[in-house]
């Protein structure tokens, strides 16, 4: 994904996001990944603070739009 110039949106189930989420902070993947809470319909960005060798996760598991 970091080789895409400009945007990338990506749908996928929760464990295949839990995963690139953790890769993309750079942790080993093991256990870490599944502490990443997700609910169904939830959106999530990752993205850069100030550079791209600072990434970053921006929004996690949001669900307001969700309808209760």
């Amino acid at each position: 994904l970091r080789a895409v110039p400009g945007d990338v949106l990506l749908f996928s189930i929760g464990h295949f996001i839990r995963v690139l989420a953790t890769r993309w902070i750079e942790l080993e993947v093991t256990a870490n990944a599944r502490r990443f809470m997700l609910s169904t319909a939830s959106l999530s960005a990752v993205g850069y603070e100030n550079e791209l060798s600072r990434p970053v996760i921006c929004l996690w598991n949001e669900t307001n739009h969700v309808s209760a």
